[in-house]
């Protein structure tokens, strides 16, 4: 009864927090907010039993994820008034997703499950070797080709923004370990009572 009544507390902070994200008018308290449905999510991951997933999203994230979405938002100039006038023509698009995947979850929660196969899961005490053992024996080239393509991912980003500036200067290992000290140091005889000229 505790476990049932803790879940729907974690529940419905998270519909209310999913609810803030949407409807709050500054982006950097938007932001705040979906960290708060980030974490009412792991909550509610730990409490079904798959606290490998629980702890992954909370990492990656509202570690990663979140404080990115953090950044960028208080660095950019974003207009209020104009991005309310802008998101005013998408209403009814977003309200045509939101009546799919509510169906969906409806469809899913109430005619598809059932009480018998609830009873008929088997709950495993580690969770986190079961999705390591299935990983690594029957998704492994899944698992490894997913990770090629992220690695894909990452370096045409990287070659996209890369921009060489001629002008900026370099440096040059090779040419640093081939040069001798009578290359790069002059050693002039100055007389008694006469400095060094500027053109020397």
């Amino acid at each position: 009864m505790f476990l049932l009544g803790t879940f729907y507390l974690f529940a419905s902070f998270l519909v209310m927090t999913c609810i803030s994200v949407i409807f709050s008018k500054n982006p950097v308290n938007s932001v705040l907010f979906l960290v708060l449905a980030f974490l009412n999510s792991t909550f509610l991951f730990i409490l079904i039993g798959a606290e490998f997933v629980g702890i992954i999203l909370a990492i990656v994230y509202i570690g990663a994820v979140a404080i990115l979405f953090l950044f960028v938002v208080m660095m950019l100039d974003i207009q209020i008034t104009s991005l309310m006038v802008n998101m005013k023509r998408y209403v009814p698009l977003a309200l045509l997703f939101a009546g799919v995947i509510l169906a969906e979850i409806i469809y899913l929660t109430v005619f598809k499950t059932t009480k018998s196969n609830i009873d008929v899961i088997v709950r495993s005490e580690n969770n986190t070797e079961q999705i390591g053992n299935v990983l690594y024996t029957d998704y492994f080239i899944d698992f490894q080709l997913s990770g090629i393509v992220l690695l894909l991912a990452m370096i045409g980003a990287i070659v996209l923004t890369h921009v060489y500036r001629p002008t900026i200067k370099r440096q040059n290992i090779d040419k640093q370990n081939t040069t001798f000290s009578k290359d790069r140091v002059k050693l002039i005889n100055t007389k008694a009572g006469e400095g060094i000229q500027s053109h020397d």
